[in-house]
């Protein structure tokens, strides 16, 4: 990919090239406007000059009629072949035509007292080269314009220095300016190819990203005995250190979610780092599964962490009857939402905090918090990915996932899960961090009402 991309890059020069050359047949349309022009100004000054004395408006009509011919023999030429060479050459025979010009008005010895405003013809056909975009000959061109103008200036015993000074400032402008578009043109399209490369990229790395996810992420609907959960997951363009994992233990479903801390744009590193987290974890799990002791199960992961120093904010969350145990190991607090047989919305509660950050201090102290949860309750869980593009502060992200639990609380657990997840992710541009929301409603058991339809 990066020698293709580069290859493009090389090659672009030579197609500004042909572009420009396909622009020639556009600058000749300004050219033959220009030699129009030049020559009903000749004809007017001819007219004005009719009653003069001197031979001055017979040098005008001359020069009127020259310009007419050039034009229209410049025009057929064009038709056939517009090339680069044929705008070359006409240009410079176009400054032949003002040296001529002038040259006329000087051999009867009427310069500069009568034609010397023939002068201003060189401005319009530099400018007129200009539009070329072609700084070779713009400065070919205002060199035999220079060089020809001071010769026959010297010929007609007028002094040069002034004009031949406008000239060369003009001449130095317009080749600055038919130099910049190509080089503008070569860096935006340099550059689009540069975002272009680093956009496919960064796809490829979030497509790998959420397929690896999927290795050690339950799917985003899992119906077990105790639990119905719904999950939504994206993966982020810099960071991938979100973690979501439901073991099925003796004791009944034991939900993990949480952040592993790793720098943004070590994506292959949060990758990894999480694929460990995911193996350590389960071994952890499996070791404790009869007995699926939280506590137990984060004292083990603070070490093997803690060795990594990879701190994991997370929530270690399971059901035990009607009742809730969770750890919230400084992550963010989850929302209980308590709906009621026959109502239409929830309650919104938060649950907080309990201890700090698992893998930060090898003595840490894991504390589980317990509280009722009735069938058909709901809780959710979320990672700061998930209100990224709403909040940059953590405060009035938990706000805002609030208000949207609070708003959508009346629908199912998966409209609840995608609308939050949805609506947390405005707009098109991709996603910086990795987002998680899970929604996870506890199933009647015997003995209580019977299981709800989802």
């Amino acid at each position: 990919m990066s020698l293709l991309l580069k290859q493009l890059q090389d090659s672009l020069p030579n197609k500004v090239e042909t572009a420009l050359d396909q622009h020639v047949r556009v600058a000749e349309s300004w050219a033959t406007k220009v030699r129009l022009w030049l020559a009903l100004t000749s004809f007017v000054a001819a007219y004005w000059m009719w009653d003069h004395h001197s031979n001055a408006r017979n040098i005008y009509l001359a020069f009127a009629a020259l310009w007419l011919v050039t034009m229209f023999v410049v025009s057929a030429l064009t038709k056939r072949n517009a090339s680069l060479s044929l705008a070359t050459k006409t240009t410079f025979f176009d400054l032949t035509i003002v040296h001529l010009g002038l040259a006329a008005f000087i051999q009867p010895g009427l310069f500069p007292k009568i034609g010397a405003g023939i002068f201003l013809c060189y401005f319009p056909i530099l400018a007129v080269a200009a539009t070329r975009y072609r700084t070779m000959l713009v400065i070919q061109s205002s060199l035999y314009a220079l060089i020809g103008y001071g010769a026959l200036s010297y010929w007609g015993g007028s002094p040069p220095w002034f004009r031949l000074s406008l000239l060369a400032a003009t001449a130095f402008v317009f080749a600055v300016g038919s130099h910049k578009p190509k080089d503008l043109m070569v860096g935006v399209a340099k550059q689009a190819l540069q975002d272009a490369f680093e956009l496919g990229v960064k796809q490829r790395e979030s497509e790998m990203t959420e397929h690896v996810h999927q290795l050690f992420m339950p799917p985003p609907l899992l119906d077990l005995h105790a639990i119905w959960s719904s999950s939504k997951h994206g993966a982020g363009t810099e960071t991938g250190g979100d973690y979501f994992q439901i073991f099925d233990t003796a004791k009944g479903p034991l939900v993990v979610l949480g952040d592993l801390s790793i720098a943004s744009g070590k994506k292959f590193e949060s990758l990894n780092a999480t694929n460990d987290l995911h193996k350590t974890l389960t071994k952890i799990v499996n070791r404790n599964s009869v007995e699926s002791n939280l506590t137990a199960i984060l004292d083990e992961l603070n070490v093997e962490l803690c060795n990594k120093r990879l701190p994991f904010t997370c929530i270690l969350a399971q059901w035990q009857g009607e009742q809730l145990h969770y750890v919230n190991a400084g992550h963010l607090p989850m929302v209980h939402l308590n709906k009621p047989q026959g109502a239409t919305t929830a309650g919104c509660k938060q649950l907080p905090v309990t201890c700090g950050a698992v893998g930060e201090t090898p003595n840490a102290k894991f504390v589980v918090s317990v509280v009722p949860f009735p069938a058909r309750d709901l809780l959710l869980l979320y990672t700061d990915g998930a209100f990224a593009k709403l909040a940059s502060e953590r405060d009035k992200g938990i706000a805002e996932i609030e208000a949207m639990a609070e708003r959508f609380s009346g629908g199912e657990v998966t409209t609840l899960c995608h609308r939050v997840f949805d609506c947390g992710q405005p707009g098109f541009e991709p996603i910086k961090d990795d987002a998680t929301v899970v929604v996870i409603r506890r199933q009647p058991t015997k003995g209580e009402e019977p299981k709800q339809t989802t």
